[in-house]
């Protein structure tokens, strides 16, 4: 028995697809996922290479090539003439057992070369339920978990997405995180790792000097976390001199020609999206109180409409996509979007090719879009008005109306369509059944709608995510609900409709549940994530897979209350386990924030602000604080780290801002 196994390590490239090909893949689902060879893949000779990459997405192939992140980064390495990128991802239970049985290591893709060859492992992660999933791809590579475990002839483990800004849970297991915008970072991160490996450092000083030497890297073996005896952070004290405190998070400024791929890889098997994404815009100007991206990526910057029609000619020539889509997080506040999809229906009509937005807006940007996003193809309208009720929808900062909501849909109902997806959120601070109920007569309304134009009840598909409080935002320190709450509020949500074309879905709770204790929680969590990882625990994310006895027995094993780290509303005093990594905006407007959500006030959009004062929330050139904010980070760290903090704490405001702060509401 003992001999029939491993008989896949130790084999070359070449072997190893074969042998993959032959004793694996006829035996798993959706083979084509594992097998590579897809249109538009990049493969290099490694021998001819100064670096190699291996890009690994830690969840499936369906959800990782659709990850607008993973397919910058994968092009902008392999744009690199001496450098090779190539990917994995976490395979599905019955292939991880495959391979398992057979030895076979974790592969990349395009050449089935084992990760542990790479010089780099790069992890892209934007959800923290992919945890599990990267302890699984680390032992199937044969690389150590604990990254202290690891020598100089492992690759250097890195993390980047959103994630990374809440980096504590899984910083045991990651050499390094990178924070911000990879188009700049990624290039400079790799290329000091090859150069600091040439110099035949010790794992210890190469990391010492990459965190030293590139702005925007962390590497948390170097900080140490101490606790009260209540268990919330006393301080954090870094191990070296002249450590980065906080970690400056990177920004690409010339957004108009930042690296964007446009021959992306054309996936075997269907994925979450089958359409060529743009990126037309970043940053958010809205500052909705929940929404972390929106924070973690100000200021706001868009390409022109001339580069995104010429990318978009590119993509469509050289991945054949009949589908164009205009990626942001709020692509209906892009200055002239209307105009820039008339201009693409133009060219791409004849060609069959749609265009598409993920989401638009609720106003007058809402009543005038359909039109041209209709003139090929008339799919479904997605909104996100996230709350139904005005007063919560204030608190959360998001003042839409529900008179603009109606008349858009009726404008697309004119036009075709008769489908409409409504994205809400259930647990929002300050949330009570009254908001609920709402949700489902705004569907119900929405649905009859349509009878206004003769026609049917819409297809309201009214999709309720769970309210997690996010790292970096104003509800940071708000308290989460418990899972029989979110269950008992999902059913107040599912019984306030009363139209038939009207479907609710909501998320599981348990899911939900754990997301919330790994986005707020530290360091201390590591331990129980790799225990429940060795107790069968993969895929969180996914409903069918998560395994709530393993996180329990976990839990259980190392003495932690779950309940603290996710439900537990925090002091706006307590040091949060972000601490090392919290240059986003300022702490202080988070906390203005928070408490103008408490009363219901309305903090205007940033696009607003061009003409009244800044409302100071410190993430670009315009706030009074900015080059005193660059000043502070610009000064390695020497001694302890609550220096740097309490210094940030106790800036005065230059002359002239006391009347722009008194302007935001705040003390």
């Amino acid at each position: 028995m003992i001999s029939s196994l491993k008989k896949a390590a130790g084999l070359r490239n070449a072997e190893l697809r074969r042998y993959v090909e032959r004793q694996i893949l006829p035996f798993v689902s959706t083979p084509a996922q594992y097998a590579g060879g897809e249109l538009n893949q990049v493969v290099k000779d490694h021998a001819a290479m100064r670096a190699k990459v291996a890009l690994a997405f830690p969840d499936t192939y369906t959800m990782g090539m659709s990850s607008t992140g993973f397919k910058i980064l994968y092009g902008l390495w392999n744009e690199q003439p001496d450098i090779v990128c190539e990917r994995c991802f976490a395979p599905w239970p019955d292939m991880e057992a495959r391979m398992r049985e057979h030895g076979a290591p974790l592969y990349t893709l395009e050449t089935f070369t084992p990760v542990s060859e790479y010089d780099v492992l790069a992890f892209s992660v934007a959800y923290e339920m992919g945890f599990t999933n990267m302890l699984t791809m680390l032992d199937l590579a044969g690389i150590p978990l604990k990254a202290e475990a690891r020598d100089r002839s492992h690759p250097i483990v890195i993390m980047g997405g959103h994630t990374a800004f809440a980096p504590e849970p899984i910083a045991d297991y990651v050499d390094a995180f990178c924070i911000g915008e990879g188009e700049e970072l990624a290039l400079e991160v790799v290329n000091k790792v090859v150069e600091l490996k040439k110099l035949g450092l010790p794992r210890e000083e190469l990391l010492y000097r990459l965190c030293r030497e590139v702005e925007g890297v962390y590497v948390p073996r170097f900080y140490r976390f101490e606790y009260f005896p209540d268990n919330s952070i006393a301080d954090v004290v870094p191990l070296k001199n002249r450590l980065p405190f906080p970690v400056k998070r990177r920004t690409v400024h010339d957004f108009e020609n930042a690296y964007f791929p446009t021959k992306q890889i054309v996936p075997y098997v269907e994925t979450v999206f089958e359409r060529f994404s743009i990126e037309i815009m970043r940053g958010c100007v809205n500052g909705c109180r929940f929404c972390q991206a929106g924070m973690i990526t100000r200021g706001q910057r868009q390409r022109s409409p001339e580069k995104v029609i010429e990318l978009a000619k590119k993509g469509f020539e050289q991945t054949g996509y009949d589908e164009i889509g205009l990626l942001s997080l709020s692509s209906s506040d892009y200055v002239g979007i209307t105009d820039l999809a008339r201009q693409l229906n133009d060219y791409f009509e004849d060609r069959g090719i749609g265009v598409a937005l993920p989401s638009l807006r609720i106003g007058t940007v809402l009543a005038t879009l359909p039109k041209e996003m209709s003139r090929v193809r008339k799919g479904g309208l997605t909104i996100a008005p996230e709350a139904a009720s005005e007063r919560l929808r204030n608190i959360i900062n998001k003042p839409v109306r529900d008179d603009h909501l109606i008349a858009g849909c009726l404008e697309a109902f004119k036009h075709g369509y008769d489908h409409v997806k409504l994205y809400f959120m259930c647990g929002l601070p300050g949330e009570n059944d009254e908001d609920l109920r709402a949700i489902g007569r705004l569907s119900d309304t929405i649905a009859l709608t349509r009878t206004r134009v003769g026609k049917p009840p819409a297809k309201v598909s009214t999709s309720v995510s769970s309210f997690v409080p996010k790292a970096g935002t104003p509800f940071q320190w708000a308290p989460m609900l418990t899972r029989d709450e979110w269950r008992r509020r999902q059913q107040v949500i599912r019984s306030s409709t009363r139209v038939k074309s009207v479907k609710v879905k909501v998320h599981e709770p348990d899911c939900s549940y754990l997301e919330g204790l790994f986005s707020r929680g530290d360091r201390r969590l590591g331990a129980a994530i790799e225990t429940a990882w060795r107790l069968g625990a993969r895929f969180d994310g996914w409903d069918d897979q998560l395994r709530m006895d393993a996180w329990g027995e976990a839990f259980k094993q190392h003495n932690i209350e779950a309940d603290w780290y996710a439900l537990r509303e925090r002091p706006t005093t307590e040091i949060l386990p972000w601490v090392c990594v919290n240059d986003t905006v300022s702490e202080g407007f988070l906390k203005r924030e928070l408490k103008r959500a408490e009363k219901g006030m309305v903090t205007q959009t940033c696009a607003d602000a061009d003409k009244d004062p800044c409302f100071i929330c410190d993430a670009c050139e315009r706030s009074p604080l900015y080059e005193k904010k660059l000043e502070m980070l610009a000064a390695p760290l020497n001694g302890l780290a609550r220096d740097a903090k309490y210094a940030a704490k106790n800036w005065t405001f230059p002359a002239g801002a006391q009347k722009t702060e008194a302007a935001a509401g705040g003390a």
